[in-house]
């Protein structure tokens, strides 16, 4: 079993933020009260199985950078270290291919993260 993180940025994660938005909206709506449901159930498919779980839940994207598929939303992590993925940014896709400046940003989140990670460890 993994433990999932969130990458969080002045003590706020984005995702948490997110998540909690459609928790709100789900008390009226049932679309928001769906997406959250599958956005919960993709991470502890990740919590049960890691990366193993595959297509379409996961997919590697590159190098240490792989993503959540929960419907038209996408949720970039990596593996850290003792079984542990971070779960650094999400955006909704709206077009086929995946945009630079969101895997940039995941890759500028998880080097932020690790870097912070060393600091603690010295």
């Amino acid at each position: 079993m993994y433990k999932v993180s969130f990458y969080l940025k002045n003590g706020k994660s984005e995702i948490v933020e997110y998540l909690d938005k459609l928790k709100i909206k789900s008390e009226k709506s049932k679309d928001a009260r769906i997406i959250r449901n599958k956005i919960l159930s993709y991470i502890k498919a990740l919590e049960l199985y890691g990366t193993r779980v595959g297509e379409p839940i996961v997919k590697h994207i590159e190098d240490d950078i792989w993503e959540l598929r929960p419907l038209n939303n996408r949720i970039f992590f990596f593996y850290f270290k003792d079984n542990k993925f971070i779960l650094l940014h999400y955006f909704i896709k709206k077009t086929n291919k995946t945009p630079k400046k969101e895997i940039e940003e995941a890759r500028n989140r998880m080097n932020d993260f690790i870097a912070r990670s060393d600091k603690n460890v010295k």
